[in-house]
């Protein structure tokens, strides 16, 4: 019989720990906060040309409305990119509200690889969504190594292959009026 309430005992303890933790009426579960609050960008992964840009929509789904939402980054290199939240802040008016994110890469934009976080913050909830960025040059990686090969090669044909030097005509003798 000890066995037999041992067992019933470890069960009414999972089923009152499992009831606390995702109990409606306490109004929490694990890993979620009584409100909800989510971000994502489209899309997701972006490649710019030094000097260019390019635009990302941002919905931020939030369980409050009529609260103040403010957009901020994380990761991105410190120089070289401007980037423009339309707008900066938002009141959320539905549990769905859009935003724009312009990310322009300067002339000062190194080509690279990197992966930022596009943050989103009401009150002293935030939520983030990661935004894969890739800069690439302007012009082909080839075009300037294919200048510096013609230059070489007149150069080299300037130095090397002397010029033809004009004949005189040979004259049979002077032609007297």
């Amino acid at each position: 019989m000890p066995e037999h309430s041992a067992l019933h005992v470890a069960i009414l303890s999972l089923f009152l720990l499992l009831s606390i933790q995702y109990s409606p009426v306490l109004g929490y579960s694990v890993g979620a906060s009584s409100s909800q609050l989510s971000l994502s960008a489209t899309p997701s992964a972006v490649v710019i040309k030094v000097g260019d840009n390019a635009s990302v929509g941002l919905t931020l789904n939030s369980s409050e409305t009529l609260r103040e939402a403010c957009f901020g980054e994380e990761g991105f290199p410190s120089s070289g990119f401007i980037l423009t939240f339309l707008p900066q802040c938002l009141v959320t008016q539905t549990p769905s509200s859009s935003a724009s994110l312009m990310v322009e890469a300067t002339p000062a934009a190194a080509p690279q690889n990197f992966t930022a976080l596009i943050v989103a913050t009401i009150g002293n909830q935030s939520a983030t969504t990661p935004l894969s960025v890739t800069v690439v040059p302007a012009i082909p990686a080839w075009i300037p190594w294919l200048g510096i090969l013609l230059f070489f090669l007149v150069i080299g044909a300037a130095l090397f292959i002397k010029p033809r030097k004009p004949k005189k005509p040979k004259s049979k003798g002077k032609m007297h009026d």
